[in-house]
């Protein structure tokens, strides 16, 4: 099961290092949950992609998540990462490296693991 979650984990650090939207909503359950900050929160599929097309505007992303924590239990689980890497408005070029502290609340859903609730907060 663990190897499952480790795929879905790299399957969203890919939709944000290639942008891809198709494979933003295949890590996310429908009625999933998007709480991050400065984001405001976005529930369900449709709010979310929206959110993270309006990201992929204005934004490059070239980040790596480390997995901390694994927990499952039944079809609930929650993954605890630590994120690097860069954020960089369109055009410009990095100026630094920043990272992120990230719980995913998973949700097994017909056979296939996928996050139910996401929230990320700036390392400090």
């Amino acid at each position: 099961m663990t190897e499952e979650i480790r795929n879905l984990m790299q399957t969203y650090q890919r939709s944000l290092n290639e942008a891809d939207l198709d494979l933003v909503r295949a890590v996310y359950a429908d009625d999933a949950m998007f709480i991050g900050q400065p984001f405001p929160t976005a529930t369900g599929i449709e709010e979310i992609a929206a959110t993270y097309a309006g990201a992929f505007s204005k934004l490059d992303f070239d980040v790596q998540f480390d997995i901390l924590e694994i927990e499952l239990s039944g079809d609930l689980g929650f993954v605890r990462t630590r994120s690097h890497g860069t954020i960089t408005p369109k055009g410009q070029n990095p100026e630094g490296s920043e990272g992120n502290r990230e719980i995913f609340v998973v949700k097994k859903i017909a056979g296939e693991w996928k996050f139910h609730r996401y929230m990320f907060n700036a390392e400090v």
